[in-house]
C-alpha cells in the first residue's frame, strides 16, 4: 500500500493486531525427581488404597524401607503431609491456565489536504 498519494497527501496506516496466549506453565514443579517420586508413592497410599492409609502410617513405612526426606532426616508424620500438601498445590496450579485474547483492527486514515 502507498502511503503518499499524489505530492503531500499522506495516508497513515494504523495497525492494531491480537495476540491470544494459552498456557499451562503458570507455575513450574520446583520438586526434585525423589520429592516426586515420595509424592506418588504417598498418593498410592492415601488416594489409590481402598482404605487409605494415615501420615504416620506412611512415615513408618518409609523407615522401614530406609527412605529419608528430602534433606536425608527421618520421615516422620509432618513430613508426609507436608510433602502431600505441597504437590497437591502444584498439581492444582498446573491444571490452570491463562489465557489472553486482544481483538485485530486494522484501519487506514486519509488525512485531508489543507486547500
Amino acid at each position: 500500500m502507498r502511503l503518499w498519494v499524489g505530492n503531500c497527501n499522506p495516508r497513515i496506516l494504523l495497525v492494531t493486531f491480537s495476540i491470544s496466549i494459552t498456557t499451562t506453565k503458570l507455575w513450574d514443579s520446583n520438586y526434585s525427581e525423589y520429592q516426586e517420586y515420595l509424592y506418588n508413592r504417598i498418593c498410592e497410599y492415601k488416594d489409590k488404597s481402598v482404605t487409605p492409609i494415615g501420615y504416620r502410617k506412611i512415615s513408618q513405612i518409609f523407615n522401614k524401607e530406609g527412605l529419608k526426606t528430602p534433606l536425608g532426616n527421618v520421615f516422620k508424620n509432618n513430613h508426609v503431609h507436608s510433602i502431600y500438601k505441597k504437590g497437591k498445590r502444584l498439581r492444582k496450579f498446573k491444571r490452570s491456565y491463562l489465557r489472553l485474547q486482544k481483538p485485530l483492527r486494522i484501519q487506514t486514515i486519509i488525512s485531508q489536504s489543507l486547500e
